[in-house]
């Protein structure tokens, strides 16, 4: 195969069709797989859902020793997008930025499996009715964007790499809680109520239970455009992985690894409990001295999330957008057009001028 042939990106083989032979692949909206070419339905079969947490103290001991499974990747020159290559969904461009991808970027690494995966349950025909309603409400967008450059045709379905960790928490404090009061101070016409704080020295401790926080795997998504679109995503409303849930889409490989994982999860953690040391310290106002958190029982999964990719090229830039898969939600960058917003602004200001005019004459 040569730079220029196609590169085969996915993590499942196709199943044949049993009435005509053809490929079947995942169907969101059915929930089945359907044939690409008679239509044929196949139910996924469902097995008892029971999410199996990973000690993660273990894990890493025996991450460190053992040899674990590897698969063969390919990586984006543009953006360093990792996907995972199959023999089965054909592709030369990178599912974020749409660059070529050529046979010399294979390469095998090393690979902690994913257990879990939430399907699919919106389809690419039903993107393309929610990708037209977000551009009618594009103020200011350029006449070329309202115009459909937009499309769902450019779409790829995504499978993203995320982390699920769980674990307990025990913190010490010392600080200060703050009780406010007012004083009158001055007198005549110059007399004034101001605020002051009383301040007490407390200690304490607190303990919590932080289920499934999540953290992405992948570093080429924009962490600001996917947090506006998480919503949805449930880390417990997952089935085991199957082929069949796989079939047609794109598989992320992830760029952080469970241990980098992990220390994003500690620190999330730490924020939380940054707030539940200050809930308990109560009163109005809160100073923090010292925090000692102690961290146990921290458990792992490895899961996929579905999201829709697309990017567009405009004004010599690339812009991204993204469709939550389950819940249909969208977000994404955009340009503006300069002569809307000069033409906004004048209007403006000529309205502005008119009201001025008006109530000078009244």
């Amino acid at each position: 195969m040569s730079s220029e042939e196609e590169l085969k990106l996915n993590t499942s083989e196709s199943t044949p069709c049993s009435s005509c032979g053809g490929p079947m692949s995942y169907k969101p909206s059915a929930q089945a797989l359907v044939c690409e070419y008679c239509g044929s339905v196949r139910e996924i079969e469902q097995g008892e859902e029971v999410l199996n947490e990973l000690d993660f103290e273990s894990f890493m001991e025996s991450y460190e020793k053992e040899s674990f499974n590897t698969t063969k990747v390919v990586e984006c020159s543009n953006c360093h997008a990792t996907s995972t290559v199959d023999e089965n969904l054909k592709s030369m461009a990178c599912p974020y930025c749409a660059s070529p991808l050529v046979e010399q970027d294979v390469h095998e690494e090393r690979y902690v499996k994913p257990e879990y995966v939430a399907p699919f349950t919106v389809d690419r025909g039903q993107v393309g009715g929610i990708l037209q309603k977000w551009i009618s409400s594009l103020w200011f967008a350029p006449n070329k964007i309202k115009r459909g450059i937009f499309s769902a045709d450019n779409l790829r379905g995504i499978y993203v790499p995320f982390w699920t960790y769980d674990m307990q928490t025990h913190t010490d404090y010392s600080g200060e809680r703050g009780t406010e009061y007012y004083v009158t101070v001055g007198s005549g016409d110059n007399k004034k109520r101001v605020r002051r704080v009383s301040w007490t020295n407390v200690r304490g401790a607190v303990a919590n239970f932080y289920d499934d926080v999540l953290v992405t795997g992948s570093k080429t998504l924009d962490v600001k455009l996917l947090s506006s679109i998480s919503t949805g995503w449930d880390p417990k409303a997952v089935h085991k992985i199957k082929p069949d849930y796989l079939s047609g889409f794109i598989t992320e490989k992830y760029q952080v690894d469970v241990k980098e994982a992990y220390d994003k999860a500690r620190d999330i953690v730490y924020q939380y409990e940054r707030e539940s040391v200050r809930r308990d310290i109560g009163g109005d106002e809160q100073r923090i001295h010292n925090m000692n958190t102690e961290l146990s029982a921290i458990t792992f999964k490895h899961i996929l999330l579905p999201l829709y990719v697309s990017s567009f090229g405009f004004g010599n830039k690339q812009y991204t957008f993204y469709v939550n898969g389950v819940t249909g939600r969208i977000t994404g960058e955009r340009p503006y057009s300069t002569m809307k917003i000069v033409f906004a602004v004048l209007v403006g200001l000529i309205v502005l001028g008119f009201l001025i005019y008006l109530f000078q004459d009244a």
